[in-house]
């Protein structure tokens, strides 16, 4: 069997990414916005445990159907 590769390599930051694609300032707010309101709206999401969830309201698995 091969041995895995790993590239290290770092994340490209958001300033890099606008100076690549050259994103106006306008779109970027706009961009903003919406990263913002979907953040607002999945917030909650992270919090909650998948273990707290009860047993008989947890989706089963296709394997166990």
């Amino acid at each position: 069997m091969r041995k895995p590769i790993q590239l290290p390599a770092r994340w490209t930051t958001l300033e890099e990414w606008e100076k690549h694609f050259r994103i106006p300032k306008a779109r970027k707010k706009e961009l903003q916005a919406l990263v913002d309101e979907f953040k607002a709206a999945h917030s909650n999401q992270e919090a909650i445990p998948l273990n707290s969830i009860e047993p008989e309201k947890r989706r089963k698995s296709a394997s166990a159907a």
